[in-house]
């Protein structure tokens, strides 16, 4: 029988680590490798990469969650969303409202009011090679902080972002 590591984290006890992680977040807005960056930017950032390196066993493993994944039942419906963005992030596909209700259950209004309040993500259309054309909508991480991601794993020395260098 394969056990399956559940995340021993929920942002509760995740944001309450104290002063590596109060460091590296100074140390990041202090450098300012993006200009007008958040604290909350920087703050979900840094959750976010937390998570595809705990979803994924390596940085050139794919993230892949699951219905009803067992590894995020400690986690809120905000890291979830992470969650399914690294997901889509490393398939390089739009995160929609469709995705998230079929993976977690909820509405589409639940889904949506989580994602537009994310402060790493942008809105993007896409549209199908085939003939049909327009493909959906969805989420994508913005452009800002695919710089800041890049930037992070260059110089970042906290212990649990290591794993994806």
């Amino acid at each position: 029988m394969k056990q399956i590591k559940i995340l021993p984290f929920c942002r509760e006890v995740w944001m309450d680590d104290g002063d590596e992680f109060k460091a590296e977040v100074q140390r990041i807005m202090e450098a300012k490798p993006v200009n007008n960056l958040t604290e909350d930017e920087v703050v979900t950032t840094l959750r976010f990469l937390e998570l595809k390196a705990s979803l994924s066993e390596g940085r050139y493993i794919q993230v892949v969650v699951h219905r009803n994944d067992p590894r995020l039942e400690l986690c809120d419906d905000n890291d979830r969303f992470l969650a399914l963005l690294a997901d889509c992030d490393s398939r390089e596909v739009l995160l929609g409202t469709k995705r998230c209700r079929s993976i977690f259950g909820g509405t589409v209004y639940h889904w949506r009011k989580i994602g537009h309040k994310c402060p790493i993500t942008d809105v993007a259309s896409a549209l199908s090679e085939c003939s049909s054309g327009y493909y959906g909508r969805g989420w994508v991480i913005a452009p800002h902080i695919e710089m800041l991601i890049s930037y992070i794993l260059e110089t970042s020395t906290y212990a649990r972002i290591q794993k994806l260098k």
